[in-house]
């Protein structure tokens, strides 16, 4: 039944879900995310963090350009395309899958934990396949968490940027609760302790 599910999901994500951008641009975006390049859906958060679809190995020129030293990659499926398209550069290479369907507080936390600490070796860029669902996420709460910005502005940023966000994820729209926060922010005190 759930790879019914799944499957059905899979499909309907690929054939038929819309993009909740609205056609009028929401007011006060301009602290939203800098593009870097439209067509890799690329963004920079910060000067730490960057956000986008699965790169090519074209893209490296964009990485080096702007100091990209880490790839955390949020896919399930292909966790490989990085290691084909830039393991020959110097660059830190992670893997941490998300399913799209079911993340919960702790994985969050776990990522921003793996942003947290390779950011001190310089910038890190965050992805999943389109950029838009995993990747939305995990800068929305990057976003709550780091830069102190309220949920409901995070996920205006998340749903209505110009990212591409999905809205059949009805959960991950469901995940901005303050309970969910306070969670990430016990995990990540937990990381930070054992340290």
């Amino acid at each position: 039944m759930k790879l019914f599910t799944f499957l059905l999901i899979t499909l309907f994500g690929l054939n038929a879900c819309s993009n909740t951008t609205s056609p009028t641009t929401p007011q006060n975006t301009v602290h939203w995310s800098e593009v870097i390049d439209y067509e890799a859906n690329l963004y920079r958060i910060d000067d730490k963090l960057y956000r986008s679809e699965q790169l090519l190995p074209d893209h490296y020129a964009l990485l080096k350009q702007n100091d990209i030293k880490t790839l955390i990659n949020l896919r399930f499926f292909d966790r490989n395309d990085d290691r084909q398209a830039f393991g020959q550069y110097p660059l830190t290479l992670i893997n941490t899958p998300l399913l799209t369907w079911h993340i919960t507080p702790k994985e969050v936390a776990e990522v921003l934990w793996q942003i947290e600490q390779q950011q001190k070796q310089g910038a890190v860029l965050i992805h999943c396949y389109h950029g838009a669902d995993r990747t939305g996420l995990i800068s929305a709460m990057y976003r709550v968490i780091y830069q102190g910005w309220s949920l409901p502005k995070a996920k205006l940023e998340m749903t209505q940027g110009p990212y591409g966000f999905h809205s059949i994820w009805k959960n991950i729209e469901g995940f901005f609760t303050e309970e969910n926060v306070a969670e990430i922010q016990a995990h990540l005190a937990e990381l930070r302790a054992k340290q």
